[in-house]
């Protein structure tokens, strides 16, 4: 079998089964396979496939096609340009959370040309550590400190951050929320749970099924973690610094009240999607 002929072919199984964006997915599992790119897998459609290789995605296709997530199976995740390592001790990055990065990083840029400092910035809720890490890469003046409640997250995250070179600018922190930081930070940056435990039931099987609910679980109103998470900013973020929370559709005018009453004064904006969804909350404490 070639390989044009076996993409043709589990495409349409995975069409079959209901999985999204078929096409994608089974280039993906082949590029896994053969170690080869994108690229390289179309421009040598009639390479033909071994009888191990064909072992191999006999394999991959069945954990596909029980809906187990792509990234999981093949252990790597692309975000914001970073090749990120992920297993289902943590959340999958999504590409919307570049949105929360790049307005964290337009931030984070223009304190540093202001201030003519080194800038602390602390990643709650560090998952595997694709945030921390497109910080830190993107603002070399950046000392990160990641949080994860999850050992098994924050194993997951030294993994990336050891990967990326990254060992000596970002400091892992096994804690709660922002229970763990004790001094200011410049820049909070947090992708926290927003999904309402109602709607859990209701999620894609390759969510429902294999990622950590602790990381999707919300409470009643979605925002329960991020209200406590509200409640601990006083304290923990210098005047002048900035928070950025990523939100679910909706959520942007449940917590505007909610952070006006924490932290007074401050000017907040919600960013949007590409979508046109409120996506990121933003709020710069006032000096």
């Amino acid at each position: 079998m070639t390989a044009r002929e076996w993409l043709r072919k589990y495409t349409s199984i995975f069409q079959q089964a209901g999985i999204d964006q078929a096409d994608d997915e089974a280039v993906v599992l082949l590029c896994h396979v053969l170690k080869l790119g994108k690229a390289q897998i179309f421009a040598q459609p009639e390479r033909t496939l071994t009888g191990d290789e064909l072992t191999l995605l006999d394999g991959l296709v069945a954990r596909r096609l029980r809906h187990e997530p792509s990234a999981y199976i093949t252990g790597n995740r692309e975000f914001y340009g970073l090749d990120l390592f992920v297993d289902s001790r943590v959340l999958i990055p999504r590409p919307e959370t570049e949105v929360l990065v790049e307005a964290a990083i337009e931030f984070g840029r223009s304190w540093i040309a202001c201030n003519q400092r080194r800038m602390l910035v602390a990643d709650i809720g560090t998952g595997c550590g694709a945030i921390a890490i497109a910080l830190a890469v993107r603002i070399p003046e950046a000392q990160v400190y990641a949080v994860d409640i999850s050992p098994g997250a924050v194993e997951v995250a030294a993994i990336n951050m050891h990967r990326h070179g990254l060992d000596d600018r970002i400091k892992l922190i096994p804690g709660n929320l922002l229970e763990q930081i004790n001094r200011n930070m410049d820049l909070i940056v947090a992708n926290l749970p927003y999904i309402p435990n109602e709607e859990l039931a209701g999620l894609q099987p390759e969510v429902r099924l294999y990622e950590p609910v602790q990381a999707l679980d919300g409470g009643d109103s979605g925002a329960a973690v991020i209200e406590a998470m509200l409640r601990q900013v006083p304290g923990k973020i210098a005047p002048g610094g900035a928070l950025f929370l990523e939100i679910g559709e909706g959520q942007g005018e449940l917590l505007i009240p909610i952070v006006r009453d924490a932290l007074p004064g401050s000017d907040i904006e919600l960013v949007k999607d590409l979508a046109g969804i409120d996506r990121c909350l933003k709020l710069v404490l006032t000096k």
